[in-house]
């Protein structure tokens, strides 16, 4: 069954409508990403995130669902254009499209949506899109961050320490090493590694717990673009990492359809 919402026609459309489908969303952004990984990095691994959450489900559920190509642009800090190749957006005009995307869906009938957050300075703006939403629409959008999902897996098999993976570090660079990306590993540092932990602010996307918010281009001053180390990073360890992320989300995706 082709799931993509693009390739259906209007009266293909209209018949899936009446399945009550799940629709999936997906937001990335082009950024740059150090001297090793490419612009694209949290779009590829949004897009790919997403056919591997396709198969899965086709595969071990029968929840009827559509998904939306990845958006490629999104809001990044001003920070990250000392390098060059950061697109970026308002946060308002991110939300705003966000927005009126996901509220085409509802007034075409849509009542279940999942957005995928790949980029970690949109998960405040999509958590308030998902509450404006519900607001006007009485649909509530589910709002999951991406990597988030393989959190306990991650840190089971990943060879470096706290603070090596924010932004460009052993997570992604992994990430695109199982996917086969060509990876210039000569061009790898850890002059980034995050050293900052505290009992407030975590200073790692996997490690430990902030209890606030207080951003890590702040508080660190990159060197080369990167918030993290990516000298540790193995195919064999992005792959643990997205399996996870698929099977973990599909479980709530299968709570999130019964209610």
């Amino acid at each position: 069954m082709e799931h993509r919402f693009e390739y259906q026609t209007s009266e293909q459309l209209k018949e899936q409508i009446k399945k009550k489908p799940l629709v999936i969303l997906g937001i990335g952004t082009v950024e740059e990403h150090g001297a090793h990984l490419p612009l694209g990095t949290d779009w590829f691994i949004t897009q790919h995130f997403i056919d591997d959450l396709t198969v899965y489900l086709d595969k071990e559920t029968d929840i009827p669902f559509l998904t939306l190509p990845a958006i490629w642009t999104g809001y990044s800090a001003r920070e990250m254009q000392r390098w060059p190749g950061t697109i970026t957006l308002t946060t308002r005009t991110v939300m705003d499209m966000t927005n009126q995307i996901i509220s085409s869906l509802c007034e075409m009938g849509f009542d279940k949506i999942l957005v995928l957050n790949g980029h970690g300075h949109h998960k405040e703006l999509l958590r308030v899109v998902a509450r404006e939403i519900a607001d006007r629409y009485n649909v509530f959008p589910a709002v999951a961050d991406i990597l988030a999902m393989g959190v306990r897996e991650f840190n089971e098999v990943r060879r470096g320490g706290a603070g090596g993976s924010i932004h460009g570090g052993e997570d992604e660079t992994s990430i695109l090493m199982h996917y086969n990306y060509d990876i210039d590993t000569s061009k790898y540092t850890d002059v980034d590694h995050i050293d900052y932990h505290t009992e407030y602010i975590a200073g790692d996307n996997y490690i430990g717990s902030s209890k606030l918010f207080w951003s890590t281009w702040g508080y660190f001053k990159s060197k080369t673009g990167l918030l993290g180390d990516p000298t540790p990073s193995e195919a064999a360890t992005g792959r643990v990492l997205m399996e996870a992320c698929v099977k973990n989300l599909a479980g709530f995706i299968k709570e999130y359809m019964q209610r």
